[in-house]
């Protein structure tokens, strides 16, 4: 099932929700690099398509997140850390100091009051 493009002027008002940042991770957005996530997967929850179901996102954070309601989004990033002390070059990285682990929630950028 293909799926219709989203217009312009809708593209325009989901890029302005949260000033031209990802509503995930928070990183700055060019308009032509903006991707549209579905809040709600339309393949999996039937989430409508409409503004109110639309958030800006970056690339890595639509792929991530793919059809993932919000909650298990947050899990799955959560996870991330101790998915990554399995690979080799991680530990060792982390062995001479060049990365430092932070364990904290899972704060998306759309949560943040200042940023609304």
């Amino acid at each position: 099932m293909k799926r219709k493009p989203i217009p312009k002027p809708v593209r325009l008002k989901v890029y302005e929700k949260y000033n031209g940042h990802c509503a995930y991770c928070g990183c700055e957005l060019e308009l032509k690099d903006m991707q549209v996530d579905h809040i709600e997967s339309v393949y999996w929850y039937n989430g409508a398509n409409d503004i109110e179901n639309y958030n800006p996102a970056c690339r890595m954070c639509n792929f991530y997140k793919s059809t993932m309601p919000i909650e298990d989004f947050r899990k799955q990033l959560g996870k991330l850390t101790s998915r990554l002390k399995n690979i080799f070059i991680y530990r060792l990285a982390k062995k001479y100091g060049l990365i430092t682990e932070v364990e904290k929630p899972v704060k998306f950028y759309f949560e943040k009051e200042d940023n609304q």
